[in-house]
């Protein structure tokens, strides 16, 4: 009666959380087997019993009449889903003595089964398959559809089942063996060329240069003008201006990816688009809920979080961005547990100067009074605006500017300006690591100091428009941004200039 160990996971936000199932079997003379599981199963993984039971029946793996015990450790945290019920029956079965323990070692094992022990997809394969890596483990053995996520972990084997009894056989040696599946290429992962699309916007040519400056350093942007300034259109053209993930952010999108279902058959080679509309709820923009899920942020790491008719979203939500801007993850603590979920976005918002979108207009009188006006744009804190790096006031483009032709239109292309960003995005990794928006005091004193003229200027405004520490320090990294657009090793006080120029006045 010795004790059989196997390897699961469970997902648990935007990873999988390592889950190690015992299992010991008691033979009694009982009219039928009992199976006690311990270690905080949810209801779902009690419910495992009945499924685990029949699918092992219908393997040729009955169970012999008796005890059988389930542990799941670590038994103090809670475990959730259907997941662990390939690990559950293998486990199961060794202890039964239908299996060699020792066939079962190296391996993570995660998937769903049916009662017909048909092996059905869970959520989270990439995860599960960092999960096994971490854990120094060589292969994961599951359903298919958790098998080909895995497949993306470099070392790791991922091999599909479609049938316990398959898995059973291929354990033991008795049947076909199955082979390890191979990382689906990147011709077949979703990729992104957009460039050449903020050509199709007419006009606009500053606030494209200051897209460019948001893409370069990683800077929070919001635009704000009248309808049908371009804001929207603008906004949603950034993403071609990105450089493309690196692999461990690839891996990283994927795994967030695939926690939330949204898996789109291989590592993508674009970076997120997020773009929830103004009603959504605090926990639908940030994550939470009863089972900790990750929320619009997160579904936005490492990409960009587009908030259009930003002051529509509720007060709370919005507030909740604040910490996740600044630190690139986020804590949800609830009574039930704490979760940490990534959240390293970049923002890009829209909005109205005023409720009824007119104000500053040449083309409609605006109707709203300054009270309204006040009372509109106090729906964003303070706080929150020190943390978007750039702000720009948009008018709509003069009509000879929306009719004219291709090649009379003014300003650098689309491609240009997106070699440009990644060139300075570039400039800033070799220098640091890290793009321009996450740079410290202390690397900004070495890469942006302030000095002479560019300190004069600084001061002078900071004292003229009551700047923040924090705002101050948000200007010297859009200057450091704009130098290396421009491809100087030092910050000019016509960088500040610039940098001051994009941050537009709140009233």
């Amino acid at each position: 009666m010795k004790s059989v160990r196997v390897h699961g996971a469970c997902l648990e936000g935007t990873g999988a959380e390592p889950a190690l199932v015992e299992a010991r079997f008691e033979p009694a003379d009982l009219k039928r087997t009992e199976i006690h599981v311990t270690g905080l199963p949810d209801a779902v993984i009690r419910e495992a019993r009945g499924r685990v039971s029949c699918a092992l029946a219908e393997s040729g793996l009955r169970l012999p009449q008796g005890r059988l015990y389930w542990n799941l450790v670590p038994a103090a945290r809670k475990k959730r889903g259907d997941a662990l019920d390939l690990p559950l029956a293998l486990a199961a079965a060794a202890a039964c003595g239908h299996l060699d323990p020792r066939w079962l070692r190296g391996a993570l094992y995660y998937g769903a089964l049916g009662i017909d022990g048909r092996l059905h997809g869970a959520p989270g394969g990439l995860a599960a398959g960092l999960a096994a890596r971490a854990l120094s483990l060589k292969a994961l053995i599951g359903a298919r559809e958790a098998a080909l996520e895995a497949a993306c972990v470099p070392g790791l084997d991922a091999l599909p089942g479609r049938h316990l009894g398959e898995i059973v056989a291929h354990l033991a040696g008795a049947g076909p063996r199955i082979e390890p599946l191979h990382a689906p290429s990147d011709e077949a992962a979703p990729s992104l060329d957009l460039p050449s699309a903020l050509d199709e916007v007419r006009g606009q040519a500053l606030a494209k240069r200051a897209l460019m400056i948001a893409a370069a350093g990683g800077h929070g942007l919001l635009f704000i003008g009248p309808p049908g300034a371009g804001k929207s259109m603008l906004a949603r053209r950034m993403l071609g201006l990105l450089p493309p993930p690196s692999f461990e952010e690839r891996l990283e999108i994927g795994r967030v990816q695939s926690a939330a279902g949204l898996w789109p058959g291989g590592l993508s080679r674009r970076r997120p688009f997020r773009a929830p509309h103004h009603s959504a709820s605090t926990i639908g923009l940030v994550g939470g809920g009863p089972r900790l899920t990750p929320g619009e942020i997160s579904l936005a790491h490492r990409g960009l979080l587009f908030l259009d008719e930003l002051p529509e979203f509720r007060r709370e939500a919005l507030e909740s961005l604040r910490q996740p801007l600044e630190h690139g993850s986020i804590l949800i603590s609830r009574a039930g547990g704490r979760l940490v979920l990534p959240a390293r976005f970049q923002l890009v918002a829209a909005m109205n100067p005023c409720p009824c979108g007119h104000r500053g207009s040449t083309r409609r009188p605006c109707r709203c009074s300054p009270r309204e006006v006040d009372r509109y744009r106090h729906r964003l804190s303070g706080p929150l605006l020190d943390r978007i790096d750039l702000r720009m006031e948009l008018s709509p483009p003069p009509l000879a500017e929306l009719s004219a032709a291709p090649r009379a239109r003014r300003g650098p292309s689309g491609d240009a300006l997106a070699e440009t960003a990644r060139s300075a995005r570039q400039r800033a990794l070799d220098r640091r690591g890290k793009p321009n928006v996450a740079l410290d005091a202390d690397e900004l004193d070495a890469d942006a100091p302030l000095t002479g003229d560019a300190r004069r200027l600084l001061l002078s405004a900071a004292a003229e428009r009551q700047f923040s520490a924090r705002a101050l320090q948000s200007l010297r990294r859009v200057a450091r941004t704009v130098a290396d657009c421009a491809a100087a090793d030092e910050v000019s006080p016509e960088h500040f200039a610039e940098a001051l120029a994009l941050r537009a006045p709140w009233p």
